[in-house]
């Protein structure tokens, strides 16, 4: 019986006004919940079939490498609550995301409230999200927040060891909210007449699965409603969105490992490569990875004198 089922019955029970009792949750109760809320974290795997709850626990206890043991236990509907025995290692799991299982994404986060199942929020995940083509005069901490902002709720912007932003890209941990198509393209409109927008092309590292078609998390093409059998050619997503991480590279340089992304293991096809040439020619057009323009794209107004705002 699902989360949703038992609180249906409860409330057909209420009905009457038998069969129930009250209890008050006293201030000692909750100094002492606190504590165990402090150690937990609540995650939802984005699968369309069951989770095992032992198939979770001996993939993650694997892949995590906690210093202690992390208690695992089933809530329903693919949630479930993680128990942690050290605090560094809650913090060091909860910042080291975005976590996978199987190809779904799971969303991990921190009890609210006095931690009601239903009350969770799993619309939102972090992702470090890369920019690229940024112009140089765009590279400080503070114009590159705003830029960030256009895509979602900016938890930390990238630098080197002297604070500054510099590179073939810019990195950005991003809050983003998975239940809207991903932002692939940014493009900077500036206040000078005759003056082209600038197109920034936007990729996420560690990103799961999601649908060419809509650009959301969550499912594949195949099974989304704005599906119509059109041809890869005719979506407006694709796995260039994908980038490599900093690791994932290393690996490809050295010749260890044969990087591709879990799209060509199942429902989308291709591997995502990290070709130059490809990005550059996307940005020279001025256009997304996929013809259509408008979905996935935010507009961004450079004025004089007052910084960046995202277009409505």
């Amino acid at each position: 019986m699902d989360t949703e089922e038992i609180i249906r019955r409860c409330e057909e029970i209420s009905l009457s006004g038998e069969g129930k009792s009250k209890i008050t949750f006293k201030s000692s109760m909750k100094r002492k919940g606190e504590k165990i809320v402090a150690g937990c974290l609540v995650g939802k795997v984005l699968l369309n079939r069951e989770v095992p709850v032992e198939r979770i626990k001996s993939t993650l206890q694997t892949v995590w490498k906690t210093m202690r043991e992390v208690k695992i236990e089933e809530l329903g509907e693919n949630i479930f609550l993680f128990k942690f025995g050290a605090e560094v290692d809650k913090r060091k799991i909860l910042s080291g995301g975005p976590w996978h299982f199987e190809n779904g994404l799971i969303i991990l986060k921190e009890p609210v409230g006095i931690g009601e199942i239903t009350k969770q929020d799993f619309t939102h995940v972090s992702f470090w999200v890369q920019i690229h083509n940024v112009p140089i005069m765009c590279r400080d901490t503070k114009t590159i927040q705003e830029l960030g902002e256009a895509i979602g709720r900016v938890e930390e912007v990238g630098t080197d060891d002297n604070g500054d932003c510099f590179g073939k890209y810019i990195r950005l941990r991003i809050s983003i909210d998975f239940t809207k198509p991903l932002i692939q393209m940014l493009e900077l409109e500036q206040e000078d007449e005759g003056e082209k927008p600038v197109p920034m092309l936007v990729r996420y590292e560690r990103l799961p699965n999601f649908c060419f078609v809509c650009g959301c998390i969550g499912h594949q093409y195949r099974i989304c409603a704005k599906y119509k059998n059109q041809s890869r050619k005719e979506m407006e997503y694709g796995p260039l969105l994908k980038a490599p991480t900093v690791t994932d590279k290393k690996k490809m340089k050295n010749g260890k490992e044969d990087w591709s992304s879990e799209a060509g293991k199942k429902g989308n096809e291709g591997p995502v490569k990290e070709v130059d040439q490809e990005v550059s020619s996307l940005l020279a057009l001025g256009k997304s990875n996929k013809p259509g323009g408008g979905e996935g794209s935010a507009q961004i107004h450079i004025e004089k004198g007052s910084g960046f705002q995202q277009s409505q």
